[in-house]
């Protein structure tokens, strides 16, 4: 892998993780017009680290608060429920907590038939055709008002459960569990900021997952230089990504996203038939 595919390999990773068009399904696409064919495990997860990177820069706010009430919890076990009440960051740590469940069922469980998936090509397609349909959908419901503070634990398990469901190639995590979100009556720049916090534990556990698989890669089948090139370019771009997203949310355009992932979709799907 040169180091000009590492960096167009990091800017599709980061726009695509946070825009709801699929990183997954994109990185297969690319790495195919690539004719990449080494393994590319241990890139990916340093493209992954590049886009936790971006969230950590957009969200360091947030993620204070997240950590401050972790904190806050740890020293007071047995006074959870009440904090969990009447402290909003301890509710948004609980709430994240149940979010994730599904995900890390899903993971353990299915990791080897979701693998399968990302061979064929027509999978990641009609995915896609099924991330712009969530999009087009969830642009259509009433404007919700509840903020972080007030989502409950029924709406974290629904938008996990898209977060989870979103492990398919070609249907993206942040598109998901944004529409999700929106359907439950979730303010749409606090869905979009509860999608972005909810991603820092999935790809925290992806990545340790992944890692037994890294130390069995055939050594320098990637280098070191060409892995941090691509990592800087997720991270710029994931930055970037974040506030455009937002913005597009604060404005009710995810409509645009829902016409982009359906022309993809059909194109991958006509030319793999």
């Amino acid at each position: 892998m040169s180091y000009l595919q590492a960096i167009i390999l990091g800017i599709v990773q980061g726009l695509t993780e946070f825009l709801p068009v699929s990183s997954s399904g994109h990185l297969v696409l690319f790495e195919s017009l690539f004719r990449i064919n080494e393994p590319t495990l241990a890139f990916e997860i340093f493209l992954h680290l590049g886009t936790l990177i971006a969230v950590f820069a957009a969200f360091w706010q947030e993620i204070v608060l997240l950590i401050c009430s972790v904190i806050k919890m740890l020293r007071k076990p047995m006074q959870i429920p009440q904090l969990v009440k009447a402290d909003g960051g301890c509710r948004l740590v609980v709430m994240l907590i149940v979010a994730t469940i599904p995900i890390v069922i899903v993971g353990l469980w299915l990791q080897d038939w979701i693998t399968q998936l990302f061979r064929d090509p027509k999978v990641t397609g009609l995915m896609l055709i099924v991330t712009g349909t969530l999009l087009y959908l969830s642009s259509r419901v009433s404007r919700g008002k509840k903020n972080l503070e007030q989502i409950r634990y029924a709406d974290a398990l629904f938008i996990g459960s898209g977060q989870a469901l979103a492990v398919l190639p070609g249907l993206s995590r942040s598109g998901t569990t944004i529409a999700a979100g929106l359907l439950r009556g979730i303010e749409r720049e606090n869905a979009a900021r509860f999608s972005f916090l909810l991603s820092i534990p999935a790809v925290l556990g992806s990545q340790v997952l992944a890692i037994k698989d890294v130390l069995t890669l055939p050594t320098g089948s990637v280098s070191i230089g060409v892995m941090a090139t691509g990592t800087v370019a997720a991270a710029i771009t994931g930055y970037l990504a974040i506030k455009l997203l937002i913005n597009f949310v604060r404005r009710g355009k995810l409509t645009i996203f829902a016409y982009y992932t359906w022309c993809i979709g059909l194109l991958v799907v006509l030319f793999n038939m």
